[in-house]
């Protein structure tokens, strides 16, 4: 991908005028390191601070920008990974990098006291303490004084930078591929020990799995649009994918258990709990990928059993009680007396059905109350069915995306709410292929901006059924 930037720099009645002019395919909103640090010792900009604000507004299109080449997802993970290692580590400055063959980018930086780095800045390679870490290093690279280590004295950042202690760990994908590193500088020479060494490479192996998970869902998105009628090789496909990039997420997860206990300071044990619940939130997603996966390429055969149907939806009441209790929500059960005591159906499609409509709900109401409801339709007499109804108090759903109702990765809450509400837009279509394998079907009932109601219409069995 070919780059072009140029900046012009003057001072005209004692204000600093810059122009930026950006060309190629994806075009970045970049300073360069040394155009930063000239500036910023700049009369004009220490004569007039509303400069500040002004680089404040193109701080913002940086971040914008930024996204246009990297995914929201990826950018919070960063910026997550930003918040725990600087919880962890008394570094002044850490920053994740981006390498390509010529040119070094900040995705996201944090400083403490010294202003050193800011994201969407871009370095050659040869000016970048980040790419010394690929380049030079095998592993991670701990640099006690950037003046006199061989590999920084000479190189003109050094100069720019000035005094600082450095610890560089690689990130790198599971197949080799080099995204860049993850980077810490302090100017008073803080001295990095082998804990934190290993606990910025677990942090770096961390994101490189959020990297892992991207693109797996890219390329799911991407097979189900291009090879829909290969169904079942793309499903199998999948299903590896995921097993492959599930097993060293659990390990980073389980690595965060035990640093938790360790006996970390208050807050420290807060930013643990938040990258672990992040790496719980990627495993969910990992674990719809699956079921999803486990539809087509499985073979559907059912498997009726006799069950309680009270006692069925009172698990998944026990289950997803919390979830709601912690959102403020009441979680209700309303069994219709007609409701026989036992029928017969295949659990394990049932059960999952309930789970993700009722998750849909909590997620998607803020107060309010969620109810699970069961009821019979005796009519025909020949050929019962049980009815299941799922009614919340959410904001409803937009009538422009009705269409989109179960459709794999419909996501049908506005764009500026994905960050609170995430997940992979799998449920509902989940929900439907099992309804169908049941002979049954799911529908919306109704919504609107006091709630929505979903329902489950299945065969109702008194008795095993025949094959």
């Amino acid at each position: 991908m070919s780059r072009a930037v140029s900046i012009e720099v003057e001072e005209k009645g004692g204000t600093l005028q810059r122009k930026i002019e950006l060309r190629g395919e994806k075009a970045w909103t970049t300073l360069f390191l040394r155009f930063m640090l000239d500036s910023s010792r700049s009369p004009a900009l220490q004569r007039h601070k509303h400069i500040q604000d002004g680089m404040g507004s193109m701080r913002s299109s940086m971040i914008e920008d930024m996204l246009t080449i990297v995914s929201r997802n990826i950018y919070d993970s960063a910026t997550q990974v930003m918040s725990t290692a600087s919880a962890m580590i008394p570094a002044n400055t850490f920053c994740i990098a981006i390498n390509d063959r010529l040119t070094t980018t900040v995705l996201r930086s944090f400083n403490r006291a010294n202003h050193i780095l800011d994201e969407g800045l871009v370095v050659d390679n040869e000016d970048s303490y980040c790419h010394l870490v690929i380049e030079k290093s095998k592993g991670p690279l701990v640099i006690g004084d950037n003046l006199t280590h061989p590999l920084t004295r000479e190189m003109d950042a050094t100069k720019l930078v000035g005094g600082c202690s450095f610890m560089g760990v690689p990130i790198v994908k599971r197949k080799g591929e080099v995204y860049g590193s993850l980077c810490a500088f302090d100017h008073e020479f803080y001295a990095y020990n082998e804990k934190e060494v290993a606990f910025m490479s677990s942090l770096a192996a961390f994101f490189a799995n959020v990297l892992e998970l991207e693109d797996a869902a890219n390329a799911l998105k991407d097979a189900h649009q291009t090879i829909y009628s290969l169904a079942e090789e793309k499903s199998n496909l999948l299903a590896v994918m995921s097993h492959e990039i599930r097993t060293p997420l659990n390990g980073i997860i389980g690595m965060i258990d035990l640093l938790q206990s360790t006996e970390p300071s208050e807050e420290q044990l807060r930013y643990i709990e938040i990258a672990k619940t992040s790496g719980d939130s990627l495993l969910a997603i990992l674990n719809d990928i699956l079921s999803y996966a486990k539809l087509e390429s499985e073979a559907k055969d059912l498997s009726f059993h006799s069950i309680q149907l009270e006692a069925c939806i009172k698990q998944v009441h026990d289950l997803m009680f919390q979830n709601a209790a912690s959102k403020g929500i009441k979680l209700h059960m309303d069994i219709d007396s007609s409701v026989p005591d036992t029928l017969f159906v295949d659990v394990t499609k049932l059960h999952q059905i309930i789970i993700n409509l009722v998750s849909n709900a909590i997620k998607f109401t803020d107060s309010g109350s969620v109810t699970i409801m069961a009821d019979t339709i005796m009519e025909p007499a020949d050929s019962p069915r049980l009815l299941l109804k799922v009614r919340d108090t959410g904001s409803g759903i937009d009538s422009k995306k009705l269409d989109q109702l179960f459709q794999p990765f419909s996501q049908l809450h506005a764009p500026s709410r994905s960050e609170q509400y995430g997940g992979t837009g799998l449920g509902l279509s989940i929900c439907k292929k099992l309804a169908e394998q049941l002979g049954g079907n799911v529908w919306l009932v109704e919504s609107s901006e006091s709630g929505s109601c979903f329902a489950l219409n299945l065969p109702l069995f008194v008795s095993a059924p025949l094959e």
